[in-house]
């Protein structure tokens, strides 16, 4: 069988498709391809060597995530692979389903719709348009919506701010 590509952003909303797959994989003896996107940085700093310091210790902190998953997966007794991505979350997503030969992709929707995703874009839909395979995009609640982004929210800041901290340090900047 072909293997099954999930998208993960790091967050409890995202590995509900990780189940899903594990699910599948078992019963098809598939291989799951836990991937994650790195956005390219945004240009926010004025110190360039600052900002790919700071882009270093995402990708870092992704890499760690890619492989726990994968971990996990292998201690359920699969085949596990792990991508990570850099860019545009649908494109990368898409090119690497292409690129693998996947058999089916899976998300997880982070709720975004309306107008909101009209003007910045729902990785799903985007997804959904493009896939080479079928995609499957599992639902979320408004309610688990609002409770994984205050859960993002406090992560993202905890992160960014260990990330400054070790920039630091190895800046030779005292805190």
């Amino acid at each position: 069988m072909k293997p099954i590509l999930v998208g993960l952003d790091g967050s409890e909303l995202a590995e509900r498709g990780l189940v899903l797959a594990a699910d599948l994989a078992e019963g098809l003896d598939a291989t799951v391809i836990a991937a994650r996107v790195v956005p390219p940085p945004s240009p926010r700093s004025y110190d360039p060597d600052l900002l790919r310091r700071l882009e270093e210790a995402e990708l870092k902190d992704a890499e760690a995530y890619l492989a726990k998953t994968a971990e996990r997966l292998r201690e359920d007794r699969l085949s596990a692979q792990t991508r990570l991505l850099h860019g545009d979350p649908a494109r990368a997503l898409v090119a690497a389903a292409r690129q693998d030969g996947c058999s089916l992709i899976v998300l997880t929707s982070h709720g975004l719709g309306g107008l909101a995703s009209r003007v910045f874009g729902s990785v799903a839909q985007k997804v959904l348009a493009s896939a080479p395979c079928p995609v499957v995009v599992l639902p979320c609640s408004e309610a688990e919506l609002l409770t994984e982004e205050e859960s993002e929210e406090l992560a993202a800041d905890e992160s960014m701010l260990g990330n400054i901290a070790s920039v630091a340090k190895r800046s030779g900047v005292s805190e």
